[in-house]
């Protein structure tokens, strides 16, 4: 109970004491607090989008389902997994070269309707065809690593608290 209390007034004076802005949410950091935040998430999956589809996307809707503070048991590493779905406008479709002639997909072309920014293992392999004017919902998950004060995300940026 002492140590819990101690813990308790020793958060409390370090946010009173931390000037505003991000010296204060590196303060709270400290004591495990710091998250990565919705925006930073979306901005990740962004940058995916543009990694993997060929041309301009407009993300018309993204919304958190869950996320999960990680600690890798063998390497001590901390982690965080954030679950979103997102709905992607593709105005000028995408990966056209993919275009299938009947049920026939080009050769590093992928028939998947499983749409994924994400690399794992069940991915579809290859490019996707993606219709022009068509909309693609994805369901994903993206593990950030801690990296310092932040945290690193799928697309290789460091993200900081806000």
């Amino acid at each position: 109970m002492r140590g819990s209390m101690f813990n308790t007034l020793t958060l409390a004076a370090a946010l009173a004491l931390a000037p505003v802005g991000v010296q204060r949410a590196a303060a709270f950091c400290l004591f495990g607090g710091c998250d990565v935040t919705e925006a930073q998430a979306k901005t990740v999956f962004e940058n995916m989008v543009k990694k993997r589809f060929d041309k301009p996307a407009q993300v018309v809707g993204f919304k958190t389902r869950m996320t999960e503070k990680l600690e890798m048991h063998a390497t001590g590493e901390k982690g965080f997994e954030y679950f979103f779905d997102a709905t992607v406008k593709f105005p000028e479709g995408a990966n056209l070269e993919c275009k299938p002639e009947g049920d026939n997909f080009p050769e590093g072309c992928s028939a998947s309707k499983h749409y994924v920014t994400s690399p794992l293992g069940s991915d579809p392999k290859g490019k996707q065809y993606v219709e022009p004017g068509q909309t693609v919902v994805f369901d994903e998950e993206y593990r950030f690593y801690e990296a310092g004060k932040g945290w690193k995300g799928p697309d290789g940026n460091i993200y900081n608290p806000d």
